[in-house]
């Protein structure tokens, strides 16, 4: 799967632009990455160099995860993941553009405000979904 099949080439670069606004904009993020559903990485940022394909299929299984735990709980669809570990955290955040569900993934280190990578995670969802 191409994501230029689904996305016009404007979305793609806009997506790319805004994955790194969010990295410059919130200390301690390390890596960006939107992907489809079904793990394919549409665009990227990173600071570290990171595998932006691994990234998009890790982000598909947290995503699928959730969505089964937050629907058999019946919390309804779910909007964001969170994994804290002892050395940063990661954010899984669901978001829907023209008709096709996709899910970015940041990354952070331990110098993170896990407050602001949220903010900028859903300020990213916000501005891809209503672009």
């Amino acid at each position: 799967m191409n994501p230029s099949d689904l996305f016009s080439a404007a979305f793609l670069r806009q997506a790319a632009q805004e994955l790194q606004a969010m990295i410059d904009a919130a200390v301690g993020i390390r890596s960006a990455v939107l992907a489809t559903v079904d793990g394919f990485a549409v665009a990227s940022a990173q600071t570290d160099g990171s595998d932006s394909a691994r990234m998009a299929a890790l982000a598909s299984s947290i995503a699928s995860i959730a969505s089964v735990a937050t629907q058999e709980a019946g919390l309804g669809r779910c909007a964001s993941v969170t994994l804290n570990t002892d050395q940063g955290f990661a954010i899984v955040r669901q978001l829907r553009r023209d008709g096709h569900d996709l899910v970015m993934i940041g990354i952070s280190d331990g110098q993170a405000l896990l407050a602001q990578v949220m903010y900028q995670a859903n300020q990213f969802a916000r501005r891809l979904e209503s672009a």
